[in-house]
């Protein structure tokens, strides 16, 4: 099976202790939720405020936070391309919720997650669970109009 894996994969992380493996997919997915919705925020602001969302994404790619994940999921949010989820947010708000309940467990509180993952839950309540987890996009217009 390791190594159909690693042929398959472009990054395989081989995590032999019973529990690292859900663990660091928790924290994994922690990063990829506060990235989408700081990507989400910041594009609505930006907006709100008289700027090109566009000029955002460029700043970013020229600086030491970018990413391809920011340079792929935030064009798709300026383009409502949404619909044809990556990441299902329903499945994102699920997973959200996980990494907050063990948070909660292990005696921490993680704000920015707490935050993250009642956006999430709104939006797969507003009917947006189907979309592409970036969708929460659309609740940070909706509540800036």
């Amino acid at each position: 099976m390791r190594p159909v894996l690693e042929a398959v994969g472009s990054r395989t992380v081989w995590l032999d202790e019973v529990g690292r493996p859900s663990g660091l997919k928790l924290a994994y997915n922690a990063w990829v939720l506060t990235t989408v919705e700081g990507i989400a925020e910041s594009l609505t602001l930006a907006g709100t405020l008289g700027v090109d969302p566009h000029m955002v994404i460029d700043v970013i790619d020229g600086s030491g936070l970018n990413s391809p994940y920011v340079q792929t999921k935030g064009p798709r949010m300026l383009d409502d391309d949404l619909d044809t989820p990556s990441f299902p947010l329903e499945a994102a708000a699920k997973d959200a919720g996980l990494i907050t309940d063990t948070a909660r467990a292990a005696g921490l509180h993680l704000g920015i997650a707490e935050v993250v993952s009642e956006r999430l839950h709104l939006a797969s309540d507003d009917g947006l669970g189907r979309a592409d987890v970036a969708a929460t996009y659309r609740m940070s217009r909706h509540a800036a109009v």
